[in-house]
């Protein structure tokens, strides 16, 4: 796929100013400058995250009566359930919920809907079941903010109902007895783009505070918190928010207390993933401890996630985290499956000319895979994608979106062929009718036509810098090292080379030689380069003194014991095409 590099403007006066006071290398500086760092202050932040920069959990709207009714509930033996999610961010967001009020001396349960039978969110029947069993509090996570019925049907119940989530609110507001959202305020006074387990991580730090006489959190909730903070880097880098601000500063510890943790699920989970020897960085936590903890809540049942991430017994741990291993295992031959249909139904039903919005739909899909894929047809095709499976007469749509597009604003616009829509600007979920599907389809091409043009549907390449080979080196990489974690808002940084000459015998590598290895050299600088996904080409490498430009990220690759500097090329543009 054809793909458009665009420079990030150089700012001269800036990138010195910061180089020279930080004492940095004026590339380090200008990717710092790229990343919406304005000043010395922002860049020194941003290369030392402190805890100390965290927002006072105060701060966030109702937070204060949501930690003084659970502290009540705690005191007066009342029952507490955290009513979660299924994905990472509300799994995770619940098992640091649990644990924190389990310290505290809590009478406290949990409860995950069924993704195929409940779909997400509150539902009325699990409130009602919740309050036969003897609920006296339901506190969500990671969802809730748009429950306006089921907050009516709790207070009913006579539940008290406490909100924590940081999806984007509706124009009605769920009237219960306290919801934390830090979408609610405005952007001036706290950072507003906290996971759910974020939001969590600051409530349990709340009600620490007041469970305290002194309004100071104990030394032993203080550990807990530290440790806790392993489960805030999971759900904010698998749900894909921003990595700045607070979220850089509790992924940056949290990937050191998720290496170092002592909670035996989590030590388990690192086991079976081979990843118990590693620096963890935040690829490990998104591409391999991610899909394991995702893989139940996708094909039967999440509940047994937070038994993993709240068991005290190794044994047990050991256990969950094999089952893990083989629904994620089961999940992937699945995908591959649905894959394959999605490919063929494009390639057959769709004219890729005149369609800014992919939109299919089968009955043979599995519900809970089809997220999975839309991701990965706009990888592929780089256009806004809905995929829908159809059962029992209802469709369930998941919808995901190109980094320019806001799909949530665009569902919206077509809600009245929808049964019901939810989610962020970048991914989302549905509901509809089968029957309805066409009209959708047309509808969702028709808004999204009106927002897009043909080079908005041409994948973007951000690139912070041209340079010249003979300034990579490994020096020059470990100084990049410290703009990581990397993700959603704070990218690997991309440079772009020109006029470099192929050189020696490219090859394809790979189990199926879908990559390719091979030599560029600029003066007296070679250096190699790996392209993932490139061994189609090959052939226009081999053509003899070819000349070419290259985005890519600079990474060092160890190798028995050993240590390669190497370009990761993004993509490769021959200067005679």
């Amino acid at each position: 796929m054809i793909k458009r590099w665009v420079f990030f403007p150089p700012n001269r006066p800036l990138q010195t100013e910061i180089a020279s006071k930080l004492k940095i290398s004026p590339l380090l500086a200008q990717v710092l400058v790229n990343r919406g760092v304005a000043d010395i202050a922002s860049a020194r932040s941003f290369l030392q995250p402190q805890i100390s920069s965290l927002g006072d959990p105060s701060l966030l709207p109702d937070i204060e009566k949501a930690s003084i009714r659970v502290n009540q509930a705690i005191r007066e033996g009342e029952r507490i359930v955290i009513y979660g999610d299924y994905d990472v961010d509300g799994l995770s967001a619940t098992a640091l919920m649990y644990r924190c009020l389990k310290l505290l001396g809590a009478q406290v349960s949990y409860y995950i809907p069924e993704r195929l039978e409940e779909g997400y969110g509150l539902n009325a029947d699990a409130i009602q079941r919740l309050r036969k069993d003897g609920a006296d509090v339901i506190l969500t996570v990671d969802c809730g903010i748009n429950a306006c019925r089921e907050a009516d049907i709790a207070r009913m119940c006579g539940i008290d109902l406490i909100i924590t989530d940081h999806h984007r609110p509706g124009q009605e507001m769920p009237n219960a007895l306290a919801v934390v959202n830090p979408k609610l305020q405005s952007p001036n006074h706290i950072f507003r783009d906290l996971s759910g387990v974020g939001i969590a991580f600051k409530l349990a730090w709340a009600i620490g505070q007041n469970f305290s006489s002194q309004k100071k959190v104990s030394p032993d909730f203080k550990d807990f918190l530290l440790s806790a903070m392993g489960l805030v880097a999971l759900g904010t880098i698998a749900d894909v928010v921003p990595l700045v601000g607070e979220n850089r500063v509790v992924t940056k510890y949290g990937l050191h207390a998720l290496q170092h943790t002592e909670i035996p699920g989590l030590r388990a989970l690192l086991d079976v993933a081979d990843l118990s020897r590693i620096n963890l960085d935040a690829f490990h936590v998104g591409y391999r401890l991610g899909p394991r903890l995702n893989a139940p809540g996708r094909i039967g049942s999440a509940g047994i996630v937070v038994e993993l991430l709240t068991t005290t017994c190794k044994n047990r741990a050991t256990e969950i985290a094999n089952f893990l291993e083989q629904e994620n295992k089961r999940r992937q031959e699945i995908q591959v499956d649905i894959l394959v249909s999605a490919r063929k139904k494009i390639m057959h039903e769709l004219n890729l000319d005149e369609t800014t919005a992919i939109v299919l739909a089968d009955h043979a899909w599995h519900p809970g895979i089809i997220g999975i894929i839309a991701s990965k047809m706009v990888e592929e095709f780089n256009r806004p994608t809905v995929m829908i499976a159809v059962a029992d007469d209802i469709g369930h749509g998941s919808a995901r979106s190109i980094p320019s597009f806001h799909i949530l604003e665009a569902l919206e616009s077509c809600r009245n062929t929808l049964l019901s829509v939810g989610g962020h600007a970048q991914a989302a979920g549905l509901k509809i009718h089968p029957d309805n599907i066409d009209e959708f389809r047309n509808m969702l091409n028709m808004a999204t036509s009106q927002r897009l043009c043909k080079t908005d549907l041409v994948r973007i390449l951000n690139i912070d810098a041209e340079i010249t080979l003979s300034m990579v080196s490994k020096a020059v990489v470990a100084e990049l090292g410290r703009l990581s974690p990397h993700g959603e808002g704070n990218p690997i940084p991309l440079f772009a080379v020109t006029n470099v000459k192929i050189v020696g015998q490219p090859r394809r590598i790979g189990s199926k030689g879908q990559h390719l290895s091979f030599y560029v050299k600029q003066g007296e600088v070679a250096v190699r380069a790996v392209a993932f996904g490139m061994g189609e080409q090959i052939d226009r490498l081999k053509q003899n003194g070819r000349t070419c430009s290259l985005a890519f990220a600079v990474k060092i690759n160890t190798w028995m014991d050993g240590e390669q500097l190497e370009l990761e090329v993004k993509d490769i543009r021959f200067d005679n095409d």
